[in-house]
C-alpha cells in the first residue's frame, strides 16, 4: 500500500473537493474511494516528526476525509486549505447635493445632469 503526504486541501462551500499530494492532485472521492478499498494511505504532517492519518468517515449517507493532530473533535484538515487570495478596492465617496437644493430642483422642474 501506497502512502501519501497531503500539502493541502481545496474546498469549497459544500466541504473539501481535492488534495494536493508531493505528487497530483487527486479529487475526494477518489481518495476516499482508496482508503476504503485499502490500495492507499493518506497522511498529514502536523509538524516535522509527527504523521497524523487521514481517515474516511461516514455521515449521513455520504463519505468525507478527516485528520486530527492536536486530539480534539475538530477537523482540522480544513486548516490545509488554500486561503482564498485578498485584495483591496478603493472605495470612493459619493458627494451628496444638499436636500434644500434638491427640493428646490423637483419644485421647479429641473432634473439633474446625473442620477446616483
Amino acid at each position: 500500500m501506497s502512502e501519501h503526504l497531503i500539502e493541502y486541501v481545496a474546498r469549497d462551500r459544500t466541504g473539501i473537493t481535492a488534495v494536493v499530494t508531493t505528487t497530483s492532485v487527486i479529487d475526494v472521492d477518489t481518495v476516499i474511494k482508496n482508503i476504503h478499498a485499502g490500495h492507499a494511505g493518506y497522511y498529514v504532517a502536523a509538524d516535522s516528526w509527527k504523521r497524523t492519518p487521514v481517515r474516511s468517515m461516514s455521515f449521513l449517507g455520504g463519505a468525507y476525509l478527516f485528520a486530527n493532530w492536536d486530539g480534539s473533535k475538530r477537523n482540522m484538515l480544513h486548516d490545509l486549505a488554500f486561503r482564498a487570495p485578498t485584495r483591496s478596492i478603493e472605495t470612493a465617496t459619493v458627494a451628496r447635493r444638499p436636500r434644500f437644493s434638491r427640493v428646490l430642483d423637483v419644485l421647479l422642474g429641473r432634473r439633474p445632469a446625473h442620477r446616483r
